[in-house]
């Protein structure tokens, strides 16, 4: 399997850069796009915020790939806790956990209230339990990791020495174009694991929804390094249609956290993929 980039950047010039008709409720108009899918509009509304960082947006039926910076959309950084749903698919193909609901007990660290008890998959993916996940990882063991990262083509496949760590400050890197087009192998379940495995995963991401919409997707926050990013990164669904979103922000304070999900509701709103009652 192979989800390069480039490629779908020439989509994006074949397509065009005309906004998407979603389900009637959206005007078909021209947008300040250039051949390589830049959004400026996007740019300015993530500096406005007080942020930096990048956008990317891929929508498979009109074939356009859109990015508010045309070079960090290609920068690779820790996936952090965007990497749990790839850890949830190797913990269920290898047995390191036999379902969604196998119990790992809690080790008797404190650490957060909603880490501090026994959790199943289903329950760790919604808190986002750190410790939970490093737990798997290591049932899971470095080999079988390391030929699932070769195996599906995750990031740039570097394990590293940690098998618990690797995914948090380790030397695993991940672009945001290939943080979703992984995500919509996933969501079509055309991942190299097996599908009851990746509809069990796609099952566990947390989101939201109303009788126009769908969103899902999963939040991560790289805290131990000295330059800190946070991720947000998933699908959204509407009449019909899918879109692929990832956003990756520099993080220099609690209010770069909060915006990872405003800013992507507010720029998937912008495009027609979610109503007012997103905001």
């Amino acid at each position: 399997m192979h989800i390069a980039v480039p490629g779908l950047l020439a989509l994006a010039f074949v397509a065009g850069c005309a906004s998407p008709a979603i389900d009637g409720t959206v005007v078909d108009e021209r947008v300040d796009c250039d051949a390589n899918g830049f959004r400026p509009d996007w740019a300015r509304i993530i500096a406005d915020s007080g942020s930096t960082g990048v956008f990317v947006l891929w929508e498979p039926d009109s074939g356009r790939y859109q990015v508010s910076d045309t070079v960090r959309h290609r920068e690779g950084q820790l996936p952090a806790s965007t990497f749990k749903p790839f850890n949830a698919l190797v913990a269920l193909q290898t047995g390191a956990v036999a379902d969604t609901g196998t119990i790992i007990p809690w080790d008797g660290h404190p650490r957060r209230p909603e880490w501090d008890r026994p959790l199943a998959m289903h329950q760790a993916m919604a808190v986002s339990c750190v410790p939970w996940f490093q737990e798997v990882a290591r049932r899971a063991g470095a080999e079988a990791m390391q030929h699932w990262l070769d195996t599906a083509d995750y990031g740039n496949h570097a394990r590293g020495d940690s098998i618990h760590r690797f995914w948090l400050q380790g030397d695993l890197r991940i672009t945001p174009g290939q943080q979703l087009h992984f995500l919509q192998y996933l969501d079509e379940e055309r991942l190299p694991f097996d599908p009851a495995h990746q509809r069990a995963v796609k099952a566990l991401l947390p989101g939201d929804s109303t009788a126009t919409w769908t969103i899902q997707g999963k939040t991560g926050w790289s805290i131990r390094t000295d330059a800190q990013h946070g991720w947000y990164v998933g699908w959204v669904r509407r009449g019909g249609r899918t879109a692929y979103f990832a956003l990756l922000l520099d993080v220099r304070g609690p209010d770069d956290v909060r915006r990872r999900t405003t800013l992507v509701r507010a720029l998937l709103h912008r495009e027609g993929w979610l109503g007012s009652d997103a905001l």
